[in-house]
């Protein structure tokens, strides 16, 4: 069923004031490029003044200090933060929660051993191995696998076609998207004089509360003990977190980003899109390793890595200006030469 909301309305559950018509009616929400008369959307800044002017959006959130009036036809919301507004008002919108039935689908295979909570959903296809536990309302949806004696908490979502492998632990309100594989075997052999042996992989995979892991990333089982993914950690799709890892509470994992083994993450670390971090080394808390960038070394707590390899913000800044601040220093000397040359020119004795 659609939704409708009149601006006034959506000023108010946002904590903004309407510039414009407040009986203007909003049914979705939309980019400001695709945005049509009954819907809603943001900006966040005057660079995107062009945009906004060019849209065909009915109602726009602005931020609390625009200065410009809306377009003929269009009304505006003055609010705080745009973005976060727009996130809520997307919620407002969005369709019902899908309906999973607790139950086990006729096609499911689930072991006779299997503790299975209230509430719990396993989909077609989904196998659940000997000795697993799963929490209450947790959602195994189609084709997903749960091996040996794993163990999943309460409220966690696994789309269609989540692998996890046996003993790995899942923790409450986690969300695996389709496509990720928690507990495969780390990479690991060593070299002999009859080619390369393969290292037993012994631990699992431990995933905390409130995480989520975006589609097809992969989680390594440990080598021994654990690779640990700690409470509220957000993963993006193909991302790659390799054995023995530890990733702190609350970090961000960028698309195709990817940490190698026994690396340690702290709180609040962010990996920016296709960003890498060496093994055996520690990530500080709050640091940052921006996009396409490599970590070859440990990083102090707050700190930001640029590049290959890895430096510090300073020593790149330094030397990405170096070249710039060169050829300045450059024009600076021809120019003293040419004076220099002309003062000797005229000095008596000289060539003139």
């Amino acid at each position: 069923m659609s939704k409708e909301y009149k601006a006034s309305e959506l000023a108010e559950i946002v904590h903004g004031t309407v510039v414009g018509n407040p009986d203007a009616v909003v049914t979705a929400v939309n980019s400001l490029k695709l945005a049509q008369a009954n819907e809603v959307s943001f900006l966040n800044n005057a660079k995107y003044l062009k945009a906004q002017r060019e849209s065909h959006a009915g109602v726009v959130l602005v931020p609390a200090d625009w200065k410009y009036d809306p377009p003929e036809g269009q009304t505006n919301i003055l609010c705080e933060d745009p973005d976060k507004s727009f996130s809520k008002l997307c919620g407002l919108f969005a369709p019902p929660p899908l309906d999973y039935p607790p139950g086990v689908h006729p096609t499911a295979f689930v072991d006779p051993s299997v503790k299975l909570a209230e509430g719990v959903y396993v989909g077609p296809n989904a196998v659940v191995m000997e000795g697993a536990e799963i929490g209450k309302n947790t959602k195994i949806c189609a084709c997903s696998y749960v091996g040996q004696f794993v163990k999943i908490g309460e409220n966690t979502m696994l789309h269609p076609g989540v692998r996890v492998m046996h003993r790995c632990i899942i923790g409450n309100r986690v969300i695996i998207h389709g496509g990720a594989v928690i507990g495969a075997d780390g990479f690991g052999y060593n070299a002999t004089f009859r080619g390369l042996v393969k290292v037993p992989q012994n631990g699992i995979v431990r995933i905390d509360d409130d995480v989520e892991v975006g589609a097809c990333s992969t989680i390594d089982r440990a080598r021994f003990g654990v690779t640990w993914i700690k409470k509220g950690v957000k993963i993006d799709n193909l991302v790659f977190v390799a054995h023995n890892v530890i990733v702190g509470e609350s970090s961000v994992l960028i698309g195709q980003s990817g940490v190698a083994g026994s690396a340690e993450l702290g709180r609040g670390v962010v990996l920016q899109a296709r960003a890498g971090v060496n093994g055996h080394i520690t990530m500080g808390d709050g640091s940052k390793v921006l996009g396409c960038s490599a970590a070859q070394k440990s990083t102090p707590p707050g700190g930001t890595v640029f590049g290959v390899p890895g430096e510090t913000q300073e020593a790149y800044l330094e030397r990405f200006a170096l070249p710039i601040r060169m050829r300045k220093v450059l024009a600076r000397l021809d120019k003293l030469e040419a004076k220099l040359a002309e003062l000797e020119g005229k000095t008596p004795g000289g060539n003139e």
